[in-house]
């Protein structure tokens, strides 16, 4: 009689286990998202201090325009606010931009890093994206890096365009240039993005440091 009944009890005992195991998944996704889900940062950052400047760039290039603000959702869809910039060699030159677009939250981001596919080969494309031979360079700070560079054909003419994206927290940064012998090469392009990665993480580092101070003095 006791054997049957262990018998019978024994389903219920593991069903009883395994409901245990998924209310305690579904507890650490809930706190996962309630985490990535908390809202901006206490202390706003301006966002013309993310963007590069001139600087960074060798001898000789120049500031084309901005920095300045596109209206919302025309670079990656759903963000607060992006500010991007544009430098040239040569006036009237190609152009290589950087921008900045900042979420409502990591997890916004992070979604909208992933979606949106900033190397999606086209009808131009003579080459798919790819990241370079040779290439090393990752970003110590940010929490998701993407580099590769496509051969193009543009009004009879072929050109090789490189992209940086990068997901730093509640922020994308987005870089795009065309490499040449005679325009920036990919040790140029390595030195720029180093400026970029340093950039945001200092004045990220500097609005959750200050941010901190305030909310301590409360």
């Amino acid at each position: 009689m006791f054997v049957a009944a262990r018998e019978r009890l024994l389903p219920l005992a593991r069903l009883g286990c395994l409901g245990m195991l998924v209310a305690f998944l579904v507890l650490v996704l809930l706190c996962t998202v309630v985490n990535w889900l908390s809202g901006t940062r206490e202390e706003r950052i301006d966002m013309r201090d993310l963007v590069l400047d001139v600087s960074a760039f060798p001898e000789g290039w120049a500031l084309q325009i901005g920095p300045y603000h596109p209206p919302k959702g025309k670079h990656l869809a759903g963000e607060l606010e992006a500010t991007i910039v544009q430098f040239e060699r040569l006036p009237g030159s190609l152009v290589t931009g950087h921008a900045v677009l900042r979420y409502r939250n990591a997890l916004q981001a992070a979604v909208a890093f992933y979606t949106t596919d900033e190397f999606a080969n086209r009808d131009s494309n003579v080459t798919p994206w790819a990241v370079p031979e040779g290439w090393t360079l990752e970003s110590p700070t940010a929490d998701h890096f993407r580099f590769a560079c496509a051969e193009f054909e543009v009004l009879d003419r072929f050109l090789v365009s490189c992209k940086a994206a990068a997901l730093y927290d509640e922020y994308v940064s987005v870089f795009h240039t065309h490499i040449s012998p005679d325009y920036l090469t990919l040790e140029e392009v390595e030195i720029i993005l180093r400026a970029i990665d340093e950039r945001m993480a200092r004045y990220l580092e500097e609005g959750e440091s200050k941010g901190s101070r305030q909310a301590s003095a409360q």
